[in-house]
């Protein structure tokens, strides 16, 4: 692919972000994307042989900068635990950042029936699942995480923590205890409940 292509495809799939963020999938037209990319109509369809498959481009883009983290992070230094907590506290900033898109991937996944369901599963999620299982598997190969536990299980627990997290801000930021003054430092402590646990460390001397 020549850098004038790469380009070419990376204006279109900016452009069609915004769109779509902004208005959802029924109310974008691909000659609205192409006005907003300053290229023809004719263009896109080059590059992309529908919407939907421009649409379902446009939700694996704004997944690429967390997919390619995991991908790093499977092969970086240090102890499963320090490397999911970087996972953590990155994803949970990289749904802030790509706020609305964010928000139109929810509401994709909570409106999609099991077709649209599968197209999600398999053009958009699947590699950046499948990178967070095998650092979950690598780290009950090392005996760091519990190997009695489905990886895909965990990896689905992590990262829904922080979709949950994301989604019910806004509500949590004003309870009057003011227990929830920054999202991160909640980020920090629910993934260490997640990590250990509720319960107690049971004290020696002291029966059960």
């Amino acid at each position: 692919m020549s850098a004038a292509t790469s380009s070419s495809i990376t204006d279109i799939l900016m452009a069609a972000e915004s769109l779509f963020s902004a208005h959802g999938y029924d109310g974008v037209s691909m000659q609205q994307v192409a006005q907003a990319a300053h290229i023809s109509k004719s263009n896109i369809y080059h590059h992309f042989a529908s919407k939907d498959d421009l649409y379902l481009s446009v939700l694996k883009h704004g997944c690429q900068e967390i997919q390619d983290l995991t991908q790093h992070l499977n092969h970086s230094d240090g102890t499963i635990i320090e490397r999911l907590t970087v996972f953590s506290q990155e994803h949970l900033k990289h749904l802030n950042k790509k706020n609305a898109l964010s928000k139109l991937i929810l509401r994709e996944l909570l409106d999609s029936s099991s077709e649209r369901g599968r197209d999600l599963a398999q053009q958009v999620f699947n590699e950046k699942f499948s990178q967070m299982r095998q650092l979950l598997e690598s780290g009950q190969q090392s005996g760091e995480v519990r190997q009695d536990v489905d990886a895909a299980h965990m990896a689905t627990a992590i990262a829904g923590l922080n979709v949950f997290l994301f989604q019910v801000w806004p509500v949590l930021q004003h309870f009057p205890d003011a227990a929830f003054q920054h999202q991160s430092d909640s980020g920090d402590i629910m993934l260490e409940l997640l990590l250990h646990g509720l319960t107690a460390p049971k004290q020696e001397g002291v029966p059960s």
